[in-house]
């Protein structure tokens, strides 16, 4: 129960380390099973485990979707690719914001599952041996030889590609079109980080920003909630009283800094979520209500209210307690094994966050009121994980490496669309204003991560439905 828990919990927190593709946890959460296991309709391609080797290299099978229903004859094809989740066929099938654009312009859409998520294993297992070939440069590697072959067998080696992804999976669809703009006609980059850091220490200052500008007495309550639970963890008769109010798998117990920073990072990942996920399909709550609930002096302190919503967000998930022990996560991401029927994704972005992106949410920023989560957490728990060969050094050196690779801000190319929501609080590493005419990017006031890619519905805000338009408009344009 408890790695189950941990498990659980960790895919929470993978929903604010970058990933679009979570909007199903809600279903996931209540036992209605993402549309993710295998089926006889899914694509297989082989690709090299390694396509850099000079040597020979072992094959593996790379999973793929397909969906031809508005396909004409010349007409383009849609290329999403996956991230740090598993493949989910609801995104080739449902109304998603790529899928209408699809619709109006006769594309043929294809989904890419990424490597060692999913069902897309190459090696059969997680070792961190086996996870040396997991980074993005393979990934690309992957995205080139499938849109080179499939090309090539179905017929398409004319028409115009257009690469999609959404938050990580959308810095790989903008790196796509700039490192191979002869394969790749255009690119929509939802959401992307396009530039690794080592300390996101911006993360929490956009959230209290974004909550500030909202409602400054909600940022307020929030901070005094937050800085009444750090008092509190300073002393050990309040111990039982924390493991009660945040529904602890096990009593509250501090041996070590990265106790003490494992349940903060738990605590504070609730409001983090409800700024990232805002107006989400599925979502309980949203800025505008948890803030009511923040300003509601009849629920008591600001630490009172802000337990009552963390309680909420749990029962919401099905989780019966909150697991926020640090040798519990420890021996979760520690775990090398696949889970056939239901794969996970923790630990293998964790190493991709170990080897060449950081993105690490510190509270280390003086321009936000947040303390009690520092960089060195991060770094130890990826020593703890992979090895000591993970540490500060090799990180600092590889995020920057991976910034020289790929330029960073700096974006060479044409024809990418940088859509992102104004309340996003990944935007700091993304595009936010137009680089040229050709390299757009589509600010969505008021919505949050990956938001324009989401299922299309009636309650959808105008800004949202203009944005979206705004994207067609352009990919019909360039396309032409």
């Amino acid at each position: 129960m408890a790695r189950a828990l941990g498990k659980l919990l960790l895919l929470l927190l993978l929903l604010l380390s970058c990933s679009c593709a979570q909007s199903f946890l809600w279903r996931r959460t209540r036992s209605d099973p993402l549309n993710t296991t295998k089926h006889p309709t899914d694509g297989w391609f082989v690709q090299k485990l390694d396509h850099f080797s000079q040597k020979d290299s072992p094959f593996w099978q790379q999973r793929y979707f397909i969906n031809d229903d508005f396909h004409k004859p010349g007409g383009p094809v849609f290329l999403m690719i996956g991230g740090e989740a598993a493949a989910n066929r609801n995104w080739i099938s449902r109304n998603y914001a790529w899928i209408t654009y699809a619709q109006r312009l006769g594309a043929l859409c294809l989904f890419l599952e990424h490597r060692f998520y999913g069902h897309s294993q190459p090696t059969g297992d997680l070792s961190t041996a086996s996870l040396h070939s997991l980074n993005s440069r393979q990934a690309l590697a992957d995205i080139v030889n499938f849109r080179t072959e499939i090309a090539k067998q179905m017929g398409l080696t004319k028409n115009k590609w257009v690469a999609f992804g959404g938050s990580y999976a959308g810095s790989l669809a903008v790196w796509s079109r700039v490192k191979h703009p002869n394969l790749f006609a255009a690119a929509v980059g939802s959401s992307a980080p396009i530039q690794a850091t080592v300390n996101f220490y911006e993360y929490f200052e956009a959230v209290h920003r974004i909550l500030t500008t909202h409602n400054s007495e909600c940022a307020k309550t929030v901070k005094e909630a937050i800085d009444k639970v750090v008092e509190m963890l300073k002393l050990p008769k309040y111990y039982r009283k924390l493991t009660k109010h945040f529904m602890l798998c096990d009593p509250l117990k501090i041996h070590s800094e990265m106790d003490r920073v494992i349940f903060l990072e738990r605590v504070m990942v609730f409001f983090a979520f409800v700024v990232q996920k805002n107006k989400g399909k599925h979502n309980l709550i949203n800025v505008d209500n948890f803030c009511d609930t923040m300003n509601n002096t009849s629920l008591g302190s600001p630490y009172y209210r802000y337990r009552r919503i963390t309680n909420l967000i749990l029962k919401h998930f099905n989780m019966p307690c909150l697991d926020a022990n640090y040798n519990d996560t420890l021996e979760v991401l520690s775990d090398s094994s696949i889970d056939e029927q239901n794969p996970s994704s923790e630990r293998q972005w964790l190493y991709q966050c170990c080897t060449e992106f950081g993105f690490f949410q510190t509270t280390d920023s003086r321009n936000q009121p947040f303390s009690g989560i520092p960089l060195r957490y991060f770094i130890k728990r990826c020593s703890d994980v992979f090895g000591p060969k993970f540490n500060y050094v090799s990180l600092t050196r590889n995020v920057m490496a991976t910034n020289v690779y790929y330029g960073g801000f700096n974006v060479k190319g044409s024809k990418i669309i940088f859509p992102s929501g104004s309340i996003d609080p990944w935007h700091p590493l993304g595009i936010t204003k137009d680089i040229s005419k050709d390299l757009p990017a589509v600010i969505i006031k008021g919505e949050a991560h990956c938001k324009d890619m989401n299922e299309q519905t009636d309650n959808d805000s105008a800004e949202l439905i203009q944005a979206r338009e705004k994207i067609f408009q352009i990919l019909q344009k360039w396309l032409k």
